[in-house]
């Protein structure tokens, strides 16, 4: 019965989105894949306060996708290009990043205000989701000891505070640039 609901639920959010906001999003997608397999500046760039993580630009294309096409088209920009670091075997790497890019996007969609209001709310929600999510699975796929998860809460969060950073200001300044030249196009259905 609820896979039945499922499927009907499924079709219903795939069949609004039209064939030329699938081909973009699995473009960024992959663009965002590629990015995440190059290795060093600009591509990854280690946090020196803690070095196992790094800045990267993937989550550039994600948030292009976000903004030009929607929500949906956005979050599939999002699985495209984090499925690599689970190809790579890093299910943790993998997991992180995912929940990370998915709540900057969440928190950039719940406002219709304005690009600062929905900045500040992907930021905030990035950070709080990540810092939890750390929290509890930095000692689950690493066995950190709690006190030096705890140790590493605020540094993360400053990580991922830029990480936002850096996802939010280049797209929505590329986004501007390529609505302003109409390479978007008419009829895209993006959170502008």
């Amino acid at each position: 019965m609820y896979f039945k609901e499922f499927r009907l639920m499924t079709r219903q959010i795939f069949q609004k989105i039209k064939t030329r906001e699938v081909a973009a999003a699995s473009l960024l997608g992959a663009l965002a894949a590629l990015w995440e397999i190059i290795p060093g500046p600009p591509f990854d760039i280690p946090f020196p306060l803690y070095p196992r993580i790094s800045w990267d630009l993937t989550g550039i294309p994600m948030m292009i996708s976000l903004l030009s096409y929607g929500t949906i088209p956005g979050v599939y920009t999002s699985l495209i290009g984090c499925s690599l670091i689970f190809f790579r075997g890093n299910v943790p790497g993998g997991i992180f990043k995912l929940i990370a890019e998915l709540a900057t996007l969440l928190g950039f969609v719940l406002l219709k205000k304005s690009i600062v209001a929905r900045s500040i709310l992907a930021i905030t929600l990035r950070v709080t989701v990540m810092t939890a999510t750390n929290y509890f699975l930095l000692q689950l796929f690493y066995n950190m000891p709690e006190s030096a998860v705890v140790g590493l809460l605020v540094p993360i969060a400053l990580f991922n505070l830029i990480q936002a950073l850096i996802n939010i200001i280049p797209a929505y300044l590329i986004y501007l640039r390529l609505s302003k030249s109409k390479k978007i196009g008419d009829g895209a259905t993006g959170v502008s």
